[in-house]
């Protein structure tokens, strides 16, 4: 175990994982091979592989590299031996907002149409967790998603590299990865928010749902972790949703009304949704599946639980049981859907 500070364990902004990229794709320009030949070639790496994102068949020399910061309050951008543009977006623990994708995108490619480059080589790179549902917006900008995983799996070949700021950048990168998946070994009950976040990213990647989305709900009573998934069509204007939630790791049957635009009170779809499934669920031979503790009102509600113990774990997380657990309840909301809606 090492007790040396971590420079970019203390400096967590964006603007020094800013600082430290552009730093390193200067660093891929020919002359400063002789600074430090294996910094270079990590650097040459690195570049290049941003490059082929867009273009696959890139395999030229890298000799001439210019990068800055904050140009046109784009996080970074590069020039490639006076011929590729590469612009960055870079993201630890945020995401995009507005449409300042669109508009990176359309202020790159005039410059590179101005000033005789190729079409730019658009990239969203990403330290921290973000869910697929969010990136796929990034992807339909046109931009190449580059996360941590990828990151680690090309600087991995590079710990003999001694620069203190690149070796500070690696390991704080892998703790990153090793705190979000530390929940695999430890109690369910001594979770933290970083074990929460990890188990929901966990969650998405293997259950394989289109749908699915997850995220963290600020609210009064102090926030918690959720996914959803399983978004159905329902009468009265509304939509039907299963989502798991941090709060006493329910299971939950959710609905969402258009308060506006509604033919029938919301209480009254959620109390009519509450006596359907329950009736269905004792059917089904699934009589866990209950009424919550108590009934919320709004555009978002909970119209029935199933508690920890009937689909989750206690101790350390049963991964398999978990995925099947939800994998058959998910099962029978889908056929519940069906049933209910292809008589309406």
């Amino acid at each position: 175990m090492s007790y040396r500070p971590n420079l970019f364990s203390i400096a967590t902004k964006e603007l020094s994982q800013d600082a430290f990229f552009t730093w390193l794709i200067l660093f891929a320009d020919k002359k400063c091979e002789q600074e430090d030949y294996l910094l270079n070639k990590c650097a040459k790496e690195f570049v290049s592989e941003l490059i082929k994102t867009k273009y696959p068949s890139f395999d030229e020399q890298i000799k001439d590299v210019k990068a800055d910061r904050q140009w046109g309050y784009i996080d970074i951008v590069a020039t490639v031996n006076n011929k590729y543009f590469i612009v960055i977006e870079d993201k630890t623990y945020t995401k995009y907002h507005n449409e300042q994708l669109c508009r990176y995108r359309e202020h790159a490619t005039e410059y590179c149409s101005k000033h005789d480059l190729l079409e730019p080589v658009l990239i969203y790179l990403k330290t921290g967790n973000e869910s697929l549902y969010s990136l796929r917006t990034v992807l339909k900008e046109g931009y190449y998603i580059f996360d941590r995983e990828r990151l680690i799996s090309i600087f991995k070949d590079y710990k003999e590299i001694k620069d203190s700021i690149f070796s500070d950048f690696i390991v704080n990168l892998s703790n990153i990865s090793n705190r979000y998946n530390k929940f695999l070994e430890e109690e369910i009950q001594k979770w933290g928010d970083n074990d929460w976040e990890g188990f929901h990213q966990f969650i998405e990647k293997n259950l394989n749902f289109n749908d699915i989305n997850w995220g963290y709900a600020n609210n009064p009573a102090g926030g918690f972790w959720w996914s959803s998934f399983s978004w159905f069509k329902w009468k009265h204007n509304s939509s039907i949703y299963m989502q798991l939630e941090q709060n006493k790791a329910r299971l939950c049957f959710k609905v969402e009304v258009d308060l506006d635009n509604n033919d029938k009170k919301p209480s009254s779809v959620r109390n009519e949704l509450y006596k359907l499934i329950t009736e269905e669920a004792k059917k089904a031979g699934l009589p866990e599946i209950k009424r919550p503790e108590r009934f919320g009102s709004g555009a978002y509600m909970t119209f029935a639980v199933i508690d920890q113990e009937y689909w989750f774990s206690e101790g350390k997380l049963d991964v398999k049981k978990v995925i099947s657990n939800i994998l058959k309840y998910q099962k029978f909301f889908s056929q519940f859907q069906k049933n209910f809606m292809s008589n309406a």
